[in-house]
């Protein structure tokens, strides 16, 4: 019992006192202060109780006081988790504690976005930004813009960290054709509202500028080519964009061809001129830059050397029948792996070789033989392909004038009336000049004229040149037919029948119609009647 009541005067007193306790009080302003890293701010602790002061390590000088409050200028704020303690001594033994809620910041002193690098269409490339000296970072918004269409945003709400710290933020993305000309930019904000600023920053702009080459170049050149030969060669890229900053190096055998370009919508050209001068195996070269894209393609060029062919009539214009000896040979050494060899447009001729340099083919001409063409030719095996060189001559033969029946016709069969032409002609070298006559007198060839019986008979032809003559009877059958009285006969026959009817129906008609013809004269009372009766009819005419 005794100890029951121990307890209850022992709770009477803790409730008399906690009483007393809450009915005293201890405030701060500002409770949850927003302040710079190195700055300052003061702060006002009041309370009921005496004795006010302030606990912290930070550098404080006082400010003011008063009745119940003094204020205390915080001089230096350089920590990053300082809670300065304001309390009181109050008149019953006990303290009142309160401690201030510091958020002791720093705006971003740097944003710095990563320099863009050319980027290829297609692929990944990482875009970074780096805000420097920010704290705190739990309150840091970080925001990558593709122009306006925003790419990451970064927050760190559970970022543990007090102090301020660099943040980098990464952001990996695929480029597009259409990204061509965006502009990128990182934006930092560090929000501390509403009891503090809100402070934002952004980083300079970066222009995208992708590439796109799907394809390797191609070089245009010839495998193999003959010593002292210049050519143009081309490189080509197709299904490049932008097409205008494609970079072009073409070379041969190290030396720059200085080529020039040009560039259409999505393809570009570079074009250099090139001479081979000596043999042997070289290397063209073109080397095709866009961005951060380079492409080389190579070409091996086998360049060799091949005489000329030069060929020889002796004589080259002979008369039927006469020997023409026909020479191969060439103008230069011939290089190993040449073979020289003699043709006409029909086969290869059997031929004798004198040496390297020279073949030599016979021929006893006939008038067949006139215009047939002969060549000679180098050729050499390079790198599997015939090279080939040649030139051609033609020989003339002359001989004397021939007349067949295709140049010349032995039998013709006109009509009289009708326009017709004589064609008569003749082989030969030169060509031999044809006259036709019939009974002396000339006859025109190639003409057309109008056929009369006169044209009827044997014509005479007579082709000439210098080498001969030669000729041929052409005979002239000209059809013709006597008058046809029949068809004169008959229609004056039927004219003279038509008059002959029209006379007899003229005298019939008349017989018919004229005579003599006897009148009755009218009776008396007839007549009075008939005159009575007219006088009814027509009135009384008398006045």
């Amino acid at each position: 019992m005794r100890r029951f009541l121990c307890f209850c005067l022992a709770l009477n007193a803790w409730a008399f006192a906690r009483g007393a306790e809450e009915e005293d009080f201890i405030r701060i302003w500002p409770q949850n202060p927003m302040v710079e890293f190195n700055g300052s701010v003061v702060l006002n602790c009041s309370s009921s109780c005496k004795a006010i002061s302030l606990e912290t390590s930070l550098k404080w000088v006082q400010a003011g006081t008063g009745t119940n409050w003094k204020a205390f200028n915080l001089t230096k704020v350089d920590q990053w988790t300082a809670r300065p303690l304001c309390f009181a001594r109050c008149d019953r033994g006990y303290r009142k504690l309160l401690r201030a809620n510091f958020t002791v910041y720093r705006a971003p002193e740097h944003v710095v976005l990563n320099p863009v690098p050319k980027m290829e269409i297609g692929k990944e490339y990482k875009l970074t930004c780096q805000v420097s000296g920010v704290a705190p970072i739990q309150n840091l918004t970080v925001t990558l813009f593709k122009g306006r269409k925003k790419l990451l945003v970064k927050t760190f709400e559970n970022s543990t960290t007090t102090e301020a710290e660099d943040v980098v933020v990464p952001h990996v993305f695929t480029v597009q054709k259409e990204d061509h000309g965006e502009e990128v930019t990182c934006q930092a904000a560090l929000d501390l509202r509403p009891e503090g600023p809100l402070f934002e920053m952004a980083s300079h702009i970066e222009s995208l500028d992708p590439v796109d080459f799907p394809m390797d170049p191609n070089l245009g050149t010839p495998s193999i080519i003959e010593t002292d030969t210049e050519i143009t060669v081309t490189c080509d890229v197709a299904g490049v964009f932008p097409a205008k900053e494609v970079k072009f190096e073409l070379s041969y055998e190290g030396k720059s061809l200085n080529p020039e370009v040009t560039a259409s919508r999505d393809s570009a050209s570079a074009r250099g001129q090139v001479s081979f001068s000596s043999e042997g195996t070289h290397k063209l070269t073109c080397t095709v830059s866009l961005g951060p894209v380079n492409r080389t393609v190579e070409r091996s060029v086998n360049v060799y050397s091949l005489p000329e062919p030069v060929l020889h009539l002796v004589p080259s214009e002979v008369i039927a029948g006469s020997m023409v000896m026909v020479n191969c040979t060439s103008n230069g050494p011939v290089s190993p792996g040449v073979v020289m060899r003699l043709k006409n447009n029909r086969e290869i001729l059997p031929s004798r070789d004198l040496d390297n340099l020279f073949v030599q083919h016979e021929v006893k001409t006939h008038k067949e033989d006139d215009g047939r063409e002969f060549v000679c030719e180098v050729q050499r095996m390079i790198d599997g392909q015939h090279v080939v060189k040649h030139t051609a001559k033609s020989l003339t033969v002359f001989y004397g004038p021939r007349m067949n029946g295709s140049s010349c016709p032995d039998r013709l069969t006109w009509k009289e009336g009708d326009m017709e032409t004589l064609t008569c002609s003749a082989y030969g070298n030169p060509p031999p000049t044809v006259e036709c006559k019939k009974d002396g007198t000339s006859y025109t060839i190639g003409i057309p004229i109008p056929i009369t019986r006169e044209h009827d008979g044997l014509v005479h032809c007579c082709a000439t040149n210098p080498h001969g003559f030669d000729e041929k009877v052409v005979t002239i059958v000209v059809e013709f037919f006597p008058p046809n009285f029949l068809a004169i006969i008959l229609p004056m026959v039927a004219l003279a029948m038509v008059a002959l009817f029209a006379v007899i129906y003229y005298k019939y008609y008349t017989t018919q119609k004229c005579g003599k013809y006897n009148l009755k004269k009218p009776q008396p009372q007839r007549e009075a009647g008939n005159a009575a009766e007219e006088k009814r009819l027509n009135g009384d005419t008398s006045v």
